[in-house]
């Protein structure tokens, strides 16, 4: 009776991975400088996203925060004209457009804004701006955040005859609060209107387009621009919940209602969305290029591997051990290379960014530079525990798939050839 061949034709998973671990140990010096390119490259990759992550989260912050809300309602086409400030496309039966858009649940508050093309003088020049009249009866800043972005002077109250001026604007004229300026703007009928105003406040928010505002009472506006009791947009805020869901609801109440556009801030900031998406592709993109040149070295020390090691592996394959079992054992290799250098660069990340948990002044690095973003001064980086999850094991997955030729190389060695390499 012939015995039952018993000898072993691929390995278990958990025995393939712990061959290929030790394996890392026999020629430490390439393992470690194999691994160290791969964690610089994941080191970059981490601290980059991290920066762009942050960078999101505040831009996201600033402009729901102080420009556009959850939500904005608009008469009908002004959306589709809003870059020319179109006047004659208000919101007239405000009241009501307010009441219908409050009984809807999800909605938090709502507040009126006029907004309009200004130019701001402080006698000598004169700079373009963007005019904000706000309701000063307290929906404004059950809306929007501008009292807690005063640097000087303080808010305005309801019955100021004032402004407040953005940081950039202030600078450039050299006034705080206390000097006047002038405020000149047109009416809904074209005719220029002018008005002397001290300056109440000094506004810093870190979004560009609101630090070059000039923001005065709603009532104020609607008397330069002869709008009374109008508004260019109704401002809304969302409470606790699907954003989504309360923007469906929103939506079919009010233009059903009324007959107003309703446009998330999404939609308001389309242009910005999709910046943000370019930017983050083309950072991903460049980044992935280092990875891969890190890669080049992972099949560069599985090769050399199964060179060094082919009596080995004919060796392997006489004992019964097939091609596929040989193939496994070096794509464990380099999938451990790549785990390696994985942790070690997302660690070494880590540990950066915790360093730079106060921030990153970015106006030390650009000045008041446009980046594109809307946020000046510090950037948090942000780490999100699931994309550095990610970013760990793709490398090692990565880095198995960079095995894939010398390990296919490897299982297509003839065991009689293989134990007479010398």
């Amino acid at each position: 009776m012939v015995a039952a061949d018993t000898r072993p034709r691929v390995l278990s998973l958990g025995a393939t991975f712990r061959l290929g671990w030790r394996n890392l140990a026999r020629n430490r010096r390439r393992t470690w400088i194999t691994a160290s390119t791969i964690a610089i490259s994941v080191l970059l990759l981490q601290f980059v996203m991290a920066i762009m992550v942050g960078l999101e989260h505040q831009s996201f912050d600033n402009l729901i925060n102080f420009q556009t809300a959850n939500a904005k309602l608009y008469a009908a086409g002004y959306f589709a004209e809003r870059t020319e400030f179109p006047l004659d496309r208000s919101l007239a039966d405000l009241a009501n457009v307010k009441a219908v858009a409050e009984a809807v649940p999800g909605v938090a508050a709502t507040t009126p804004r006029l907004t309009f093309q200004a130019q701001v003088s402080n006698g000598a020049e004169q700079l373009p701006a963007l005019g904000v009249g706000i309701d000063l009866r307290g929906s404004d800043s059950d809306v929007f955040r501008l009292p807690e972005a005063i640097i000087a002077g303080r808010y305005l109250q309801a019955g100021d005859d004032g402004v407040l001026l953005g940081t950039s604007l202030a600078t450039l004229f050299a006034v705080g609060a206390g000097d006047w300026v002038t405020l000149l703007t047109k009416t809904r009928e074209g005719a220029f209107e002018a008005k002397d105003l001290p300056v109440i406040g000094v506004i810093g928010t870190g979004n560009p387009l609101i630090d070059r505002s000039a923001i005065v009472s709603l009532q104020l506006a609607q008397q330069l621009l002869d709008m009374p009791g109008q508004a260019t947009e109704l401002a809304v805020k969302f409470g606790r919940g699907s954003e989504v869901a309360t923007l469906h609801r929103l939506a079919e109440a009010v233009e059903s209602a009324t007959g107003v556009e309703v446009k998330g801030w999404r939609d308001v900031e389309a242009d910005f969305m999709a910046l943000v998406e370019s930017k983050r592709g083309g950072a991903v993109v460049m980044l992935s290029l280092f990875l891969v040149l890190a890669m080049v070295g992972v099949t560069n020390t599985v090769l050399m591997a199964a060179y060094e090691r082919t009596r080995e592996i004919g060796m392997l394959m006489a004992m019964g051990l097939r091609g596929r079992g040989v193939r496994s054992l070096f794509l464990a290799e380099g999938a451990s290379v790549g785990l390696l250098g994985g942790l070690v660069g997302t660690l070494a990340a880590l540990g950066v960014l915790a360093l730079l948990s106060g921030g990153i002044d970015f106006r030390a690095l650009y000045g008041d530079v446009n980046i594109g973003y809307p946020v000046q001064g510090r950037v948090y980086p942000a780490v999100e525990p699931l994309r550095v999850a990610v970013i760990a094991v793709v490398t090692a997955l990565v880095a198995a798939l960079a095995s894939w030729y010398p390990a296919v190389r490897a299982s297509r060695l003839q065991p009689v050839q293989a134990l007479r390499h010398v």
